[in-house]
């Protein structure tokens, strides 16, 4: 039985490997302008994060890397299922810190490179650097501030938008050129920490780790697909 609306994240375990080996290579791409560490990143990006979740023969099958990696989980290695929304307002990074320090690292990393740039150099120079400040910077206010708290987020994730944006300017005098940009960094930000926000989020704890379920569907398949896991439980 598939899980309808229902996806695995990569939050914890090899995806979380996965997505960190794929900041480095980023990373190094805007360090050595190797573009074949920037192409390699991106599909790494795309590969850490599941595709589907299913039960099948009394298992819970995850599958990553576009499905190429299953992750099963018997009953018998599920120790707890605890379901996070707009509700209960639970926050991520207390159940899932190694994903809160891989934002961290990208944060310092151009933090950094910024002030390392010299000025007046074409925008584009700075553009990459400053939106890993505030796309980073909006992920881990995200998963550090309790769920349910959107507008908060939101007016956070704003004032941080408004000062890459001026850190574009204090860079650049040309910047003014593109003014689509700042925006670009506004709208973007705002609509990942309004996604996040508006997520279900099943935490299932299991022997092996945690693993972190998520869906935007609605709640009706939400409560279905919880339904299937804890049968998983019971018939085990």
């Amino acid at each position: 039985m598939k899980l309808e609306g229902v996806r695995p994240s990569n939050f914890s375990g090899i995806p979380l490997l996965i997505a960190i080996l794929s900041f480095v290579l980023i990373l190094g791409a805007m360090e050595l302008s190797y573009w074949w560490m920037w192409t390699v990143g991106w599909i790494l990006i795309f590969a850490s994060w599941g595709v589907s979740a299913k039960i099948e023969n009394k298992t819970l099958i995850l599958k990553y890397a576009f499905g190429l990696l299953p992750i099963k989980l018997k009953g018998e290695d599920i120790e707890e299922v605890l379901v996070l929304n707009r509700l209960e307002k639970g926050v991520l990074l207390r159940h899932f810190p190694g994903i809160g320090m891989a934002y961290m690292g990208v944060l310092v990393y151009a933090l950094y490179r910024y002030f390392a740039l010299p000025e007046n150099l074409l925008p584009g120079y700075y553009v990459g650097v400053v939106a890993l400040i505030v796309f980073s910077s909006s992920i881990l206010i995200s998963i550090a501030v309790p769920l349910g708290k959107t507008s908060h987020k939101l007016l956070i994730t704003a004032a941080i938008s408004i000062a890459g944006a001026s850190l574009l300017w204090i860079k650049s005098s040309e910047v003014e050129l593109i003014p689509t940009i700042p925006f670009f960094l506004i709208v973007m930000a705002l609509w990942i920490v309004y996604d996040m926000d508006t997520e279900d989020y099943i935490v299932l704890k299991t022997k092996k780790g945690k693993y972190l379920l998520t869906s935007n569907a609605p709640r009706d398949k939400v409560e279905k697909a919880i339904k299937g896991i804890m049968e998983v439980l019971i018939d085990d």
